[in-house]
């Protein structure tokens, strides 16, 4: 995990290069929605996308997660599907739905079924590298990827590259200040509950952190977004109050915060440091929301590691995943 980490910058240059050579274009296709679908590791990167171009894509866009798709899926439907392995089952149903809707798929994966399929089926697909132990440390791959096949449909413009190329430099020229950054934070972390909170805009990055204390570090964390906490779980900020004391609130914030959720958080800040621990700011850095992404995926996997470190625990083996997947196919 280590070394996968280590490697970000290294997938992000690779990523650009298989998705400069593709060709994604069918003449006479009318895409009027998207739809993005993908599981877990493979899947985050969905939403990761969904939010970058929220406001720039001119059809909507929307991230399923299952075995089902919406009623709307139809041949004027682009329907991306991200599984690295290529045999996520939920997302191979999902496909399998979206060939009667007659929409125009797209596959991003390493091989398995699903690269199995879009050969058969004549699917327009990105291949990226296989030989990889976890989904979770290619979102690099998926994230770039995902960029290429909107951009390549002509659903949004080519800034991304460069943006994308200016992160690969920061993140390198930046590296050990960033380690010793995530470690100093899993410290802090470590024996504690963490509480994700950001502006809504984050979320799908707020959600990739906790994922990554889920897996790597095997601690439970939870993600809320301001304003919508604002409407429900500040109430509910009083009880139980010695699991309170043992929360620690983590702000994720980027230059993209609407200026009346930086509001909110910092009133906030009193009530929660009043009935848990000081919170720990994570503030994100890069010239454009993308960059920013990229920032705060480098330096929150760093904190995974680390605190799997403070935890005494393996970061790779994901055993309980494991078990669910053996029990699910004795029911086939």
């Amino acid at each position: 995990m280590k070394k996968l980490i280590e490697g970000f910058t290294r997938q992000l240059g690779e990523a650009l290069r298989i998705g400069q050579a593709v060709d994604l274009v069918r003449q006479g296709t009318d895409i009027r929605n998207v739809l993005i679908t993908g599981m877990g590791g493979s899947g985050i990167g969905a939403n990761l996308v969904e939010s970058l171009v929220f406001g720039r894509i001119p059809i909507p866009i929307s991230v399923c997660k299952g075995y089902n798709i919406p009623q709307f899926v139809s041949p004027h439907t682009l329907f991306i599907a991200c599984s690295y392995t290529g045999n996520t089952e939920e997302t191979l149903a999902a496909i399998q739905k979206a060939m009667l809707k007659r929409a125009h798929i797209i596959c991003i994966t390493s091989g398995g079924k699903m690269l199995e399929l879009a050969k058969e089926y004549n699917f327009f697909y990105i291949r990226i590298p296989d030989g990889y132990s976890t989904a979770r440390a290619m979102l690099g791959f998926m994230i770039v990827s995902l960029l290429y096949a909107l951009y390549h449909t002509n659903l949004i413009g080519a800034a991304f590259i460069k943006e994308t190329e200016n992160s690969i430099e920061y993140l390198d020229r930046g590296e050990k200040a960033i380690q010793a950054e995530a470690e100093l934070i899993a410290k802090k972390l470590k024996g504690k509950l963490p509480f994700i909170y950001c502006d809504g805009r984050l979320h799908a990055m707020a959600t990739r952190f906790q994922q990554q204390l889920n897996e790597n570090a095997k601690q439970i964390a939870h993600v809320n977004t301001f304003p919508e906490m604002n409407h429900n779980e500040i109430v509910g900020w009083r009880f139980p109050e010695n699991i309170l004391q043992q929360v620690q609130v983590i702000y994720l914030y980027s230059d993209h915060d609407h200026e009346r959720v930086e509001k909110r958080l910092e009133i906030c800040r009193e009530i929660f440091e009043k009935r848990s621990n000081s919170i720990i700011d994570i503030v994100a850095e890069g010239a454009s929301l993308l960059e920013q992404y990229y920032y705060l995926i480098h330096l929150t996997d760093w904190i995974s590691y680390y605190l799997a470190k403070e935890n005494q625990v393996d970061p790779d083996p994901e055993e309980a995943i494991t078990f669910l997947k053996a029990e699910l196919a004795k029911l086939k």
